[in-house]
């Protein structure tokens, strides 16, 4: 009805894309009338002074209405958009990332298989404080520590030069950066009883407050870290895409025994894919190649953007990126088949 009055919105567009904006997306579809929203794209930041993408929304504050469609456009600008296309609200209801539109064409059921069927993925562990917890094998040796309170970890993507990480015999990562993790498995009166080094820099660590920070002072004790076993493959979690390969994320194959912390996403295999690894190890390689064949695309369309053209996954967005070519190393009987919505593009 003409009359209504409308109002428009400028906001980060992550609210399309993640859990936390369920309610927005609610509100907007159920309680109003949706008319347009444009995104900007998200390499052209329109902030100089925030990482963050932008999006326009305009709406109406009426009931919605039978059959309606909403206006999405994307890039240039406001008034000469790049990419337009009208969106039935009903395809919203059943879309969870928003930002796939105006690209996005059209929906269809596939079996094709994802990454949850073959691994399970979880986020590398958060410390409570990188420059307190993890140690270079340097300073480990100067302070005097032991080094069987520590546990090798892999250094910040930045620093892996190669996508293949070996292990020495002990499983130390064979790294420039060799990077390990303080978690002793002892009591504090054992520490202090056994080694008093380590003690007075636990102590030290409580002095500075850092064993009452968030993480920490919600683990028994304090300094014990989440249990994140290493992961032979493990995937970078933010990217802004690799100009000469076009990857925006890098799987690394993991020959060695260190875990990782939360920059990675950490993928262990179960199920067929556990079974064939148990069975024929020679296939770890061939499974780390296929990953990294994955179409960029399909990566990019389940993660989320931020200003700059930043990329990130979150486990379960990485869970979702279709993986077909992984069920052909494996026996046609073990081959995992799941209805998922896909893309056409």
């Amino acid at each position: 009805m003409p009359g209504w009055p409308t109002a428009v919105w400028l906001i980060p567009s992550e609210f399309m894309d993640v859990n936390y904006g369920k309610p927005v997306k609610r509100y907007l579809l159920d309680e109003v009338s949706l008319l347009h929203i444009h995104r900007f794209d998200p390499k052209d930041s329109q902030f100089r002074d925030a990482l963050v993408s932008s999006a326009v929304v305009w709406i109406r504050n009426e009931p919605p209405q039978a059959g309606h469609e909403v206006r999405f456009t994307f890039g240039g600008s406001l008034a000469d958009p790049k990419l337009e296309r009208l969106v039935p609200v009903e395809a919203l209801r059943r879309e969870s990332k928003w930002t796939r539109y105006p690209v996005k064409k059209d929906s269809v059921v596939s079996n094709e298989p994802v990454l949850s069927d073959f691994f399970k993925i979880k986020r590398g562990l958060a410390t409570g404080n990188n420059n307190f917890f993890i140690l270079s094998a340097e300073e480990i040796t100067q302070r005097g520590f032991p080094f069987e309170a520590f546990k090798p970890i892999l250094p910040s993507p930045r620093y892996l030069k190669r996508d293949e990480i070996e292990g020495d015999r002990n499983g130390n990562p064979l790294l420039d950066q060799r990077l390990f993790l303080l978690d002793p498995p002892w009591t504090e009166e054992e520490i202090k009883n056994e080694y008093p080094t380590l003690w007075e820099y636990l102590e030290n660590g409580k002095k500075t407050g850092i064993a009452t920070r968030y993480i920490c002072r919600h683990r028994a004790p304090w300094y014990r870290q989440e249990r994140r076993p290493p992961a032979p493959f493990v995937c970078t979690y933010l990217g802004r895409g690799d100009k000469k390969v076009g990857r925006p994320f890098r799987f690394i194959l993991n020959d060695s025994q260190a875990t990782a912390a939360n920059v990675y996403l950490m993928l262990y295999p179960h199920g067929p894919v556990a079974r064939a690894l148990r069975n024929r190890p020679e296939l770890k390689r061939q499974f780390w190649e296929y990953l990294n064949e994955i179409c960029p695309r399909a990566m990019l369309g389940e993660s989320r953007v931020y200003g700059g053209g930043l990329h990130k996954l979150e486990p379960k967005e990485l869970g979702n990126v279709p993986a077909a070519a992984l069920a052909d190393l494996l026996p046609e009987s073990e081959r995992p088949l799941r209805a998922k919505q896909v893309e056409l593009l």
